[in-house]
């Protein structure tokens, strides 16, 4: 009996955002959304990215909510938005709030 194996891997380099013109007293939910860009798969060859065919079917929605959520704008402001917890996944049944994608 074989088992699917199921890829679990943070998101290298991690992305950064500096956010401005923000209220500094109001609270925000910073979301990272995850959408193809096209309909092609790629892998990364001779230091660069290459299309490797046609990508797999498109997987269900999968926000990532940033943990120091809900924070003041002015926290927001204050340093560079990091998203280094961010776990990508490909197993489409995930229960841990993994952003689900389709790996190489």
């Amino acid at each position: 009996m074989f088992g699917c194996l199921h890829v679990v891997r943070r998101m290298f380099p991690p992305f950064k955002v500096k956010v401005s013109g923000l209220d500094k007293r109001a609270k925000y939910i910073m979301l990272l959304d995850v959408v193809a860009v096209d309909d092609c798969r790629y892998k990364f060859h001779n230091s660069r990215w290459m299309v490797a065919g046609k990508a797999d079917p498109e997987m269900p929605k999968g926000m990532y909510i940033h943990p120091d959520s809900p924070s003041t704008g002015e926290q927001w402001m204050s340093k560079p938005v990091s998203f280094h917890k961010l776990k990508l996944t490909n197993n489409i049944s995930d229960k841990h709030g993994f952003v689900s994608l389709c790996l190489l």
